[in-house]
């Protein structure tokens, strides 16, 4: 099972979605009032999709996993976050 999730996912997948707990619950924390949550969504994922984008490193690390889905994946997050927050 392990090596299953393995194939597809990899260390800076984790990274990832910690960084998003992160900036999100950092968001929440220290804005006085509070940011809005699908608010601070798109500015964490915007950015986790800037940075799959634009590191050479982890995109070279994670070529055999389709680092461009990664991209996408995060590009629709901040997407749908935005619609969110217009509404």
């Amino acid at each position: 099972m392990l090596q299953r999730i393995q194939q597809f996912l990899s260390v800076d997948d984790l990274w990832s979605v910690l960084g998003l707990v992160l900036i999100v619950t950092i968001t929440q924390v220290v804005s006085k009032p509070a940011m809005a949550l699908p608010l601070a969504f798109l500015l964490a994922s915007g950015m986790l999709a800037v940075f799959w984008l634009a590191s050479p490193a982890v995109r070279a690390r994670n070529s055999e996993r389709h680092p461009n889905s990664r991209v996408v994946f995060w590009g629709l997050i901040a997407v749908v976050s935005a619609v969110l927050a217009s509404r």
